[in-house]
This record gives C-alpha cells, sequence and structure tokens, in this order.
C-alpha cells in the first residue's frame, strides 16, 4: 500500500468511479503508523511538536504524538487534555481551566498504599 502514492485515480481504479468527477484533483499520499512502541521510546522535548507550534493562529496538532509537559502518553487523558489546549488556544479561552496531571508517584499516600499492598 505504502507504494501506491500518486493520484486518487491511479489508486482508485479498481472500485469503479464514484467520485463525481473529484479524482482527477485529489492526490493520495500513504503514511505509515509509527510502531506502538515508540510512544515508550526515550526521547527529548523537541522529538514532538507542541500542540499549538508557536507562531500558529489556526492550526495544531492533536494526539499522542505531541508535547504536553509532565504528561503521560498511552492515556485518553493525553487526548483529551491535548485536545482541550488545542481548542482553548485557538479560541483564545485562556481563562478556562485545562485539569491538572496528577502525580501519583510524588503522593506520599500512594506510596504508603503501595507499601502496605505489597507486605499483605
Amino acid at each position: 500500500m505504502i507504494g501506491r502514492g500518486g493520484r486518487f485515480g491511479e489508486w482508485n481504479s479498481g472500485f469503479g468511479d464514484r467520485s463525481g468527477g473529484r479524482r482527477a484533483s485529489t492526490a493520495v499520499i500513504p503514511v505509515m503508523m509509527p510502531y506502538i512502541t515508540s510512544q515508550f521510546a526515550p526521547r527529548t522535548v523537541h522529538d514532538r511538536p507542541l500542540v499549538i507550534p508557536r507562531g500558529s493562529a489556526d492550526f495544531a496538532f492533536l494526539g499522542q504524538f505531541t508535547e504536553i509537559p509532565e504528561d503521560v502518553v498511552f492515556t485518553v487523558e493525553y487526548s483529551v487534555r491535548g485536545a482541550m489546549h488545542a481548542v482553548y488556544g485557538l479560541l483564545g479561552l485562556d481563562e478556562r481551566e485545562i485539569p491538572g496531571i496528577y502525580h501519583a508517584l510524588a503522593d506520599p499516600t500512594t506510596a504508603f498504599d503501595v507499601l502496605r499492598a505489597a507486605l499483605a
């Protein structure tokens, strides 16, 4: 599939013409999805784009491969928090609060609960 880039008409020729003439002006650019483990690979702050890139007024990145400081990827909360950053930032809703990130490892009650469970 990755080698099938080009015009939509070339790629979709086996399915019949139901595009209403849009095939001639539509470009197909196949992309590869990253491996699932790539989210947990070592990285630096500059490996992923910010949700709203600096200087952007009408564009934002969404999903697991954006940079949200102090957050952990591979959670639904990460995706939702990223969308909230994008919407609130682009619409100028800076007074709206984005839910905070719970740092369980820094909470002493969590450490005691883990220790109690381990010794039980």
